[in-house]
């Protein structure tokens, strides 16, 4: 799943042991998505390799983030659940002037890859033009009638 939205407040990080006795890292970070009856959304990071996730992510800034949630059984009873983030990333618009050509980043960057440094997104490809034949094949063989 995914959600988009503006980071709320970066999580203290802490070392926490799972039930199986090892030890990881956690943090964790709070989006506030767009919205008129928004409210904001904690996603739970584990393990360094996810936590560097957060570097160079930021108060105020637009992310996209990518989540599992992940339901357990308390010790009551009771289910809770976590958002588990898989990947985050922010969201740059690129300035574009009114004499930039289409499909060409303002920075001369591959129009196909986005670049977080930079701060250019992949552009919008022009439509292919097609043939109405070429649009929808004539297929004969289906196996039912």
């Amino acid at each position: 799943m995914e959600i988009i939205g503006n980071v709320y407040k970066i999580l203290p990080q802490e070392e926490v042991t799972l039930g199986d006795g090892t030890k990881r890292m956690k943090g964790g970070f709070v989006i506030m998505p767009d919205g008129v009856y928004a409210k904001p959304v904690a996603f739970e990071l584990f393990g360094d390799e996810r936590l560097a996730l957060l570097n160079g992510i930021s108060v105020g800034m637009q992310v996209k983030a990518y989540f599992l949630a992940i339901s357990f059984e308390g010790k009551k009873g009771g289910y809770y659940t976590s958002l588990r983030c898989t990947n985050v990333m922010p969201l740059v618009a690129a300035t574009v002037s009114q004499s930039t050509q289409v499909g060409v980043a303002p920075n001369g960057a591959d129009n196909g890859a986005w670049n977080p440094v930079a701060g250019t997104m992949p552009q919008n490809q022009p439509a292919v033009e097609l043939s109405p034949e070429e649009a929808l094949p004539f297929d004969d063989d289906l196996p039912f009638s």
